[in-house]
């Protein structure tokens, strides 16, 4: 890969961080020299992650990865992502996608079967609603999912739209969401990555949609969660990776991957040790084979030793910081700051 164009960010932990600190790892990371800061939503609004970080920051990208469908309009999305695009002059990247599978049965209530269909239909929903803004377009659509359309007459007049559009990608790994974000979308988001991956599923199913839409695959943003943990304890660092590990490995989209790289045998005991030991005994039934395949885990030579690798297949890399529990708000942050120093530019 022509070291170029690879771009690097850094998640912030989102789930088990109090709100006011989102916007101090920000600035370190735009400190740092990072391309690019994320956040996500599980229980935590993405949205207001980056307005507060919009406002300690001046020049880093700020991406939401990922915020969910099933809670939110195409309109509400639209809005919330133009009000953060403004107050951070223009830096949004936003991947959306239908949301985790327990969130949207049991929090949300919602059905998300067909997600490919469903997307579809949300992401033309917003690019009308977007152009609609920019420019008064009226537009009318009903689809099997969802409908929009533009008021007869609305007293409050347009929404504000000083800022350009901002990237959109989608949440994909399947093939027909790769095929729909190469149609539609600025880039994707996935997480577990391998070269056979990239090269033999990524990239084709880019491609396939890219072609139908007459676009060039290149032009689509190929953005990879890689799992970072490091310390000058390497017992501290492997601890920590192997929580974010076992518990992604066991997350009914790492199927997919662990299918594809022969390691489902290795998940399904990490599975049985979730099960009966609850989310601690990650730390004791995640072999070493899950953690040297899939994160970047040991001190901090170690790691920029073993990031090489990454740097050769992914274009925009995104080191993740290890948030599920039992992992505490001391230690995901340590782990944050630790990453941003171990790969400040």
């Amino acid at each position: 890969m022509n070291n170029r164009y690879f771009r690097l960010g850094v998640s912030m932990p989102g789930v088990n961080q109090p709100m006011h600190r989102f916007g101090e790892m920000a600035k370190i990371a735009e400190e740092s020299g990072f391309d690019s800061v994320w956040g996500y939503e599980a229980y935590r609004n993405g949205f207001v992650q980056q307005a507060t970080s919009a406002v300690t920051t001046s020049k880093i990208d700020l991406a939401i990865g990922l915020a969910a469908a099933a809670q939110r309009s195409p309109f509400e999305m639209s809005n919330a992502a133009m009000d953060v695009n403004e107050l951070s002059n223009g830096r949004l990247r936003l991947v959306i996608g239908p949301g985790g599978a327990s969130f949207n049965e049991f929090f949300n209530g919602v059905e998300i079967d067909r997600p490919a269909t469903r997307m579809r239909e949300y992401i033309k929903i917003m690019k009308m609603y977007l152009e609609h803004a920019r420019s008064g377009a009226q537009f009318d659509f009903e689809g099997e999912f969802y409908k929009f359309c533009i008021p007869p007459m609305n007293p409050f007049g347009q929404r504000p739209f000083p800022m350009p559009d901002f990237p959109l990608y989608l949440g994909a790994i399947q093939p027909a969401m790769l095929r729909l974000a190469g149609e539609l979308c600025d880039g994707i988001m996935g997480f577990l990555p391998t070269p056979e991956l990239m090269k033999n599923h990524l990239i084709p199913g880019l491609a396939e949609g890219a072609t139908k839409a007459n676009r060039d695959q290149g032009e689509v943003d190929i953005v990879q969660y890689i799992i970072c943990s490091p310390h000058e304890d390497r017992e501290t660092a492997l601890y920590r990776a192997r929580i974010q590990v076992g518990t992604y490995v066991c997350h009914p989209l790492g199927d997919f991957v662990l299918k594809r790289d022969g390691l489902l045998g290795e998940r399904d005991k990490v599975m049985a040790g979730l099960m009966e030991g609850g989310p601690p005994a990650l730390a004791e039934c995640v072999p070493d084979v899950l953690l040297e395949r899939y994160a970047v885990v040991g001190t901090p030579g170690e790691c920029r030793e073993q990031f090489k690798y990454y740097q050769e297949f992914v274009p925009h890399a995104v080191l993740h910081t290890p948030y599920v529990p039992p992992l505490k708000e001391e230690e995901s942050y340590d782990t944050y700051v630790r990453i941003c120093k171990t790969f400040a530019r």
